[in-house]
């Protein structure tokens, strides 16, 4: 008995031993595991894979920094690790903006075609992102989903992209100036402007000159810059001014810079008054009748002959329960005279509706002005029940 003890004793002393050897002596190394691949086990019977697609540089591109308005490119290469034909055929894309092509449609196993997408930076956001859709018959990658961003980087930007020449004398010449920034090089020059529409040209003229020091402090990241000065000349026929001012230069010779200018041209003499659909018209607000209503607007006069020009009141109409004052010119601001024009209708009128056309009451003035001799504002109102 005791020696079966001890052979039993020995035994399972022997297999801890070799346990222990065991594990010391493969601690270290990495063993093979039998493991079975989602993607194996839904391969087509017969070991068949089918055709199947490989964006090479993948499918996700970092383009860098690229110019605002500037056109990009980036060749996606697609290769087909299958064992039958890869279709592929361009789907949708982000914008307009973009252009997606492809190389060959059809790519046998083993080969590779390239992709192309091609778009125009028109954010104005400081980063971009364009992505297209690339359909195949591969049930495993239909569609691929395509996508390049990166950084815009401004070469070229103006401190505004519209100009407004608002209530412009008819006679007299006025300006406006803008700056262009530079982010890149020492100098920023302007070597060719356009305007684009060419039956207000002639009344445009455009002057360029170095930005100054004070100016390029405005923007902290500029390098360079110029000043566009924009003169809007005298004699432009009262109406909207519609121009477009095309800007190009060395910095940015391929995309040039549009900046709007818009506005209207005025007569020397307007009505300033609120809520009025047309210059010449004043609408009273809503009154009690109890109360009446008192309303004074502006008759502001502008342009070289300001300081000459005066204007008198010659009648108004109805002229019961209806009246009208011109005050003394204000000259306060050098470059316009303001004349007061106060209407009244007294408390307790006799009720009436003159918002038809045939009905407004009308005001009547003068002037000494060489181009404006006579107005006529008309007044539209109700005196409640």
């Amino acid at each position: 008995m005791k020696t079966i003890a001890w052979a039993v004793a020995a035994l399972v002393i022997g297999v801890a031993v070799g346990i222990v050897l065991t594990r010391q002596e493969f601690a270290h190394e990495d063993l093979p595991v039998d493991i079975t691949l989602a993607s194996t086990a839904a391969a087509p019977t017969g070991g068949k894979i089918g055709p199947k697609a490989l964006v090479v540089n993948g499918m996700r591109h970092d383009f860098g920094t690229m110019d605002r308005h500037g056109h990009g490119s980036h060749t996606f290469e697609v290769r087909n690790i299958g064992d039958q034909p890869l279709t592929l055929q361009t789907g949708s894309t982000t914008c307009k903006c973009t252009e997606f092509k492809t190389g060959n449609g059809t790519v046998a196993p083993g080969q590779k075609t390239e992709v192309k997408l091609e778009w125009d930076a028109k954010t104005s956001d400081a980063e971009f992102e364009q992505s297209a859709e690339l359909n195949t018959n591969d049930p495993r990658n239909n569609p691929i989903h395509l996508v390049v961003h990166g950084q815009i980087r401004d070469t070229v930007r103006p401190d505004r992209w519209e100009v407004y020449f608002t209530n412009a004398s008819v006679n007299e010449a006025t300006k406006a100036t803008l700056i262009l920034y530079g982010f890149r090089g020492q100098e920023l020059k302007v070597e060719k402007h356009e305007l684009l529409t060419p039956d207000q040209a002639a009344w445009f003229s455009v002057s360029i000159a170095p930005a100054t020091t004070e100016e390029l402090a405005k923007e902290p990241h500029a390098t360079c810059g110029a000043t566009v000065t924009i003169e809007l000349k005298a004699g432009l026929p009262i109406g909207t001014i519609d121009q477009t001012l095309r800007l190009t230069t060395n910095l940015n010779p391929e995309t040039p810079i549009s900046i709007r200018i818009h506005g209207d041209i005025a007569s020397d003499i307007s009505l300033i008054a609120p809520g009025i659909p047309d210059k010449l018209l004043v609408e009273l607000p809503t009154f009690a009748r109890s109360e009446g209503c008192r309303l004074t607007v502006q008759l502001m006069v502008k342009g070289p002959y300001r300081d000459q020009t005066e204007l008198k009141l010659v009648l108004f109409e109805p002229t019961a329960e209806f009246k009208a004052t011109l005050g003394e010119p204000n000259r306060d601001n050098p470059r316009r005279v303001r004349y007061p024009l106060t209407i009244e209708i007294p408390p307790n009128a006799t009720p009436v509706s003159r918002l038809a056309a045939g009905a407004f009451a009308k005001v009547q003035l003068t002037s000494t002005h060489q181009d404006v001799k006579e107005l006529t504002i008309k007044v539209k109102y109700v005196v409640p029940e």
